[in-house]
């Protein structure tokens, strides 16, 4: 059986191709997930000097790979789910779906080779979600491909939606991933596993604890409904009892403040405890286009429409029979990225944790258009600093700290870390001193001890000497005294 800890510096290629960067998730029940580089992308794999090795890393293809791990009973069917969930996703293609890529066996443990998304799963939008137009999106994505997978032929019920299995892939859409107990039903096959990691209680449907109860659309329905509760709220709406609670200790939905009451009444119609008064994914689809639910009768509109039209009609035999006036004045210019940016700034500097979300949203619609400021006050509340500004923004969000600053859970450090890449990815002249910055707090992932990264000092070298040029550029003295203090400790 496979030894990971034999591949996890990366000094072995896993299946002779891929090559183990960091874990992204640890919390699955039977399987782990890393980041790795695909070394058939890089000119030279064989890493002759440290420094092809570091340029290899960044300029290969990296992909998130899911190795099954060993837990008892599952040995036995291990290889079988994992081959079912690839045949899953494989025969039900939709940009809203997360495809793998390919399906192996290595040392008798199998695998999965996904797409790395390198902003995370929707797990980082709990509590942050407020800007009415990406929590439509966010509903049109999800329900779109829950509709792909209900619609198949044979139907697939996916059994596990939550906010860690909808993730954000690189063009910002919203996919769902992780199909390892999803049941395909009506086929000459049920990919159905009974065990206790099939689901996640806090989003399981009433029905689903009941006895002998089917697979149905309607459980990932309510699971939906459960995960948006809690992204929008920042609590999954009956805790760890999931469903359970809502039927036999008869908990009222916790109320939803601030959320557009067309939302609410969507997340409530997905709660119900009836399967049948839920709405179907089509019809979730058709809220989230119209932006409202449920949606109103078509006759009462085109009655509106007729009477508009008439209305109309009288205005322009007015308006011919006046003689003509001057042209309006053009409208006031929209605000730009900057003034934007100062606006969403000063409400995260707020001391109320609801100011401090709403401009954190604010800041994330900016960073999505690539506003390289916006990303880096993003990276600096999620980050690990010790500033002041940085650990106030952390304790209203709720974000646990250690003794050294850094966030308790490995999502905030990742989604912080994909943000400072990004800046140097997009290495735009124009910000000499954030790149400086951004690229300088990368470094000290790798070389100052921590509980998320291992340490890797010959990245987090190239990363102070990238930032030294940077911050040599932005005539920043001070940084450019304590990268060099940096440096003196490789000599």
């Amino acid at each position: 059986m496979l030894n990971i800890e034999e591949y996890a510096d990366g000094k072995q290629l896993f299946d002779g191709h891929y090559k183990l960067l960091r874990p992204l998730s640890t919390d699955g029940g039977t399987a782990d997930v890393w980041l790795a580089v695909d070394v058939n992308t890089i000119d030279d794999p064989l890493f002759e000097d440290e420094k092809q090795r570091q340029e290899a890393e960044e300029s290969g293809m990296l992909v998130a790979i899911k190795i099954y791990r060993p837990k008892n009973a599952l040995d036995i069917e291990g290889e079988q789910r994992f081959r079912d969930e690839y045949k899953i996703v494989y025969e039900c293609r939709h940009e809203n779906l997360l495809q793998p890529t390919s399906f192996s066996v290595f040392q008798k443990t199998p695998y999965l080779v996904l797409p790395y998304c390198k902003f995370g799963s929707s797990e980082l939008l709990i509590g942050q979600l407020t800007d009415e137009d990406e929590i439509w999106k966010f509903v049109l994505d999800v329900a779109s491909g829950l509709e792909r997978l209900h619609t198949n032929t044979p139907q697939i019920v996916h059994q596990d939606i939550k906010p860690a299995n909808i993730l954000i892939d690189n063009t910002h859409r919203y996919a769902i991933t992780d199909f390892g107990i999803s049941s395909k039903m009506g086929g000459a096959h049920s990919y159905y596993y009974d065990d206790e990691n099939s689901g996640t209680l806090a989003y399981m449907a009433p029905e689903r604890f009941q006895e002998g109860t089917q697979p149905m659309p309607e459980s990932d329905i309510w699971a939906f409904g459960a995960t948006l509760f809690e992204i929008l709220t920042g609590q999954a709406p009956f805790g760890e009892s999931g469903g359970q609670a809502q039927t036999s200790q008869k908990t009222p939905l916790p109320p939803m403040p601030g959320v557009p009451a067309d939302i609410q009444r969507l997340v409530h119609a997905c709660l119900n405890t009836d399967t049948q008064k839920r709405p179907t994914a089509k019809k979730i689809i058709e809220a989230a286009k119209a932006r409202q639910f449920p949606l109103k009768s078509k006759t009462w509109l085109w009655a509106l429409l007729a009477v508009l039209a008439v209305a109309l009609v009288a205005a322009a035999v007015f308006l011919l029979s006046k003689p003509q006036t001057p042209e309006p004045a053009p409208a006031a210019p929209q605000p730009t990225a900057a003034q934007r940016f100062d606006v969403a700034l000063a409400r995260m500097n707020s001391r109320q944790a609801d100011t401090l979300k709403l401009g954190l949203s604010q800041m994330d619609s900016l960073s999505r258009q690539n506003y390289i400021p916006a990303i880096y006050e993003m990276a600096f509340t999620y980050g690990w600093y010790s500033d002041s500004v940085s650990v106030r923004r952390k304790q209203l969000l709720g974000i646990q700290i250690d003794e050294s600053c850094l966030p308790t859970s490995d999502k905030y450090s990742n989604k912080a870390v994909a943000m400072f890449t990004k800046i140097m990815e997009l290495n735009d002249s124009a910000y000499p001193d954030i790149n400086a910055k951004a690229i300088y707090r990368l470094a000290c992932y790798y070389v100052m001890p921590n509980k998320i990264y291992k340490p890797n000092y010959d990245k987090g070298k190239r990363f102070l000497l990238k930032s030294r040029e940077w911050a040599a550029l932005a005539k920043d003295d001070e940084l450019l005294e304590t990268i060099n203090k940096g440096l003196a400790t490789f000599e």
